[in-house]
């Protein structure tokens, strides 16, 4: 990628810049708030359609340079003869004349590689070296190390995505795997014991099972004639309460058959008492008296008394003794009453006679009541032979337990040696899709150019040291020395010869450095012949370099140019020396 021209305008520090990119290499510089770092930060935007600093697009209008009244900003790039990446403010509308390599990021911001995560360099690398997780690649290695064809094509649909989904899948079957284990063996699984496992079978005797099914036989006919024994002496005890009860009920009732026969005899009287009282209160009532009737003469009406043999003029009117008319009902309902005493009494009467009778039966019979010791006693036999048919029992079902297991011993042992290799093929697949397996092989692949690249620029640069990307995408400088805990000067220059590695293999040809200025003056010569060394071999077609100076330097080899920037304004002829 050939840089041709930089043009921004009216971005943050930024108010009217041109620069025209004639040189393989373009040094960028200024003092303090003059406005490189805004410019810097415009060319990233235009490439990348994204400002490194503001994530949120709708606070785009903020990085507007307000000056003059102005209330728009922009900044393009032209590169490769005609092609032009440009981003607008405040709207934020990206345009690019042409798809941008996806490893551009990392060569106009170098320090991007060092801050991402080990996983994001590793998937940045397998897409730079146009690596496929889920390509035949990685399929024809899995055969290679001899997997089955099933969980092959059972783990390809999870490759599609990244090699950890797959892992991930690999991992999941060997926890089911084992767990399968535990299930058919009851114990925890481990791949020692595992190896060696095998259902233990118990040894049965041959007679044994008989022998207990016969003591269980007998104990539960012991049992039966027992608990008939208890249900029979239990009746007996409760008839005997029951005859008890019966004894004194009918003792009571008994006992007042003499008063029920006394006061019936006296009712009985009264009975006698009151229908006379009653027939002579209704024939009185009538106007009679006994033996006679009253009646009316049938031609003049008169009263006449009849007595059986003669008619008699009777004096007053032809109904009778009025006062006994009035109290008639009353003896009529007292008679009534007095039979109900008596049919009352003759009922009371007939059953407590019976009542004697029933006594004299019951006292009569011979029943023996059982005594509490020999029930207790019949209790315990039960409680005992029930205690030894549930331990007869636990023995046979522990038998029959063993003779099942004993059955079934072989195919257990069977099922436990299938999960268990299960659970070590889905492992070993696991492994070789772990980031040191097939993973590491193919990015192995990707590396090796980055880092003879790398190593190039170590010799190039007379860098004191070795600086490479370690397999598991550890920045290292030397063996020992964490890119991380370098010092920030250092970390330009290993950031540099990353940002030109990728730039390299990736076929860019261009990188952008900020903060050029961290180096002391014989590192920043040695710095420069390594560029020019790169523009010479037409290893690079464009560099742009960013630095804080006191000053433009003067008397640049013909590979470099400078532009100085100052209040938002390039000044190009300042020619002050260096």
């Amino acid at each position: 990628m050939k840089i041709n021209k930089i043009s921004s305008s009216g971005t943050i520090a930024i108010r009217s810049v041109d620069i025209n990119c004639n040189t393989p290499i373009t040094l960028i510089c200024a003092h303090n708030r003059g406005g490189k770092t805004s410019l810097r930060d415009g060319i990233i935007h235009a490439f990348t359609g994204a400002h490194p600093k503001e994530k949120l697009k709708k606070n785009y209008s903020l990085l507007i340079n307000r000056n003059d009244g102005n209330n728009v900003g922009y900044t393009y790039v032209d590169y490769d003869g005609g092609k032009r990446a440009c981003i607008t403010l405040p709207n934020g509308t990206h345009e690019l004349t042409d798809q941008l390599p996806a490893a551009l990021p990392f060569v106009i911001d170098p320090a991007l590689f060092g801050s991402i995560t080990p996983d994001e360099r590793r998937s940045f690398l397998f897409d730079l070296g146009n690596l496929r997780s889920d390509g035949e690649e990685v399929k024809k290695k899995l055969i290679i190390r001899g997997y089955s064809t099933d969980r092959i094509n059972a783990v390809m649909p999870f490759l599609k995505s990244s090699f950890a989904n797959a892992q991930k899948h690999a991992e999941e079957n060997v926890k089911q795997a084992r767990a399968n284990w535990k299930a058919v063996t009851g114990e925890t699984y481990g791949s020692l014991k595992a190896e060696k496992w095998a259902t233990q079978v118990p040894v049965i005797g041959s007679n044994e099972k008989i022998a207990i099914e016969n003591d269980l036989s007998g104990i539960d006919r012991e049992l039966a004639e027992t608990n008939q024994e208890l249900g029979f002496m239990q009746a007996l005890m409760n008839g005997i309460n029951q005859k008890s009860g019966e004894i004194n009920r009918l003792t009571e009732l008994a006992g007042r058959e003499e008063r029920i026969r006394q006061k019936l005899d006296i009712d009985r009287h009264q009975v006698n008492e009151w229908e006379d009282k009653v027939t002579r209160a209704r024939n009185a009532a009538l106007g009679s008296k006994p033996g006679a009737v009253a009646c009316a003469c049938p031609s003049c009406g008169t009263e006449l008394v009849f007595d059986g043999a003669k008619l008699t003029e009777r004096g007053g009117d032809l109904h009778g003794d009025e006062e006994m008319a009035a109290k008639l009902p009353e003896y009529e309902n007292s008679l009534k009453m007095i039979k109900n005493a008596v049919a009352n009494g003759e009922r009371d009467l007939a059953a407590a006679t019976a009542a004697r009778e029933q006594l004299a039966m019951i006292n009569s019979s011979t029943d023996a009541e059982p005594s509490a010791e020999k029930i207790q006693a019949i209790k315990d036999n039960v409680a005992f032979l029930r205690a030894s048919r549930d331990q007869a029992q636990k023995a046979l079902d522990k038998i029959n337990a063993e003779i099942k297991l004993a059955a079934e011993a072989e195919v257990k042992t069977q099922k436990a040696a299938e999960h268990h290799a299960d659970a070590q093929a889905w492992d070993a697949i696991a492994s070789a899709l772990a980031p040191d397996g097939i993973p590491g092989e193919m990015l192995g692949a990707a590396l090796k150019p980055i880092n003879d690249r790398i190593a190039a620029s170590v010799q190039r640069l007379n860098f004191p040291g070795n600086v490479s990307i370690a397999d598991d995408m550890t920045i290292m400088e030397d063996d020992s020395k964490l890119y991380a805990f370098a010092s920030k000067a250092t970390r330009f220059l290993i950031d540099s010869m990353i940002a030109e590695a990728i730039s390299f293999v990736s076929g860019i040809k261009f990188f952008m450095v900020d903060e050029f200025d961290l180096l002391d003056m014989p590192s920043r010569s040695a710095y420069l012949g390594w560029l020019i060394d790169l523009a010479e071999n037409k290893e690079i077609e464009s560099v742009i370099l960013f630095g804080t100076l006191k000053e433009k330097p003067v008397k640049l080899p013909p590979e470099v140019s400078a532009h100085w920037i100052e209040n938002g304004f390039v000044h190009d002829h300042k020619e002050e020396a260096a």
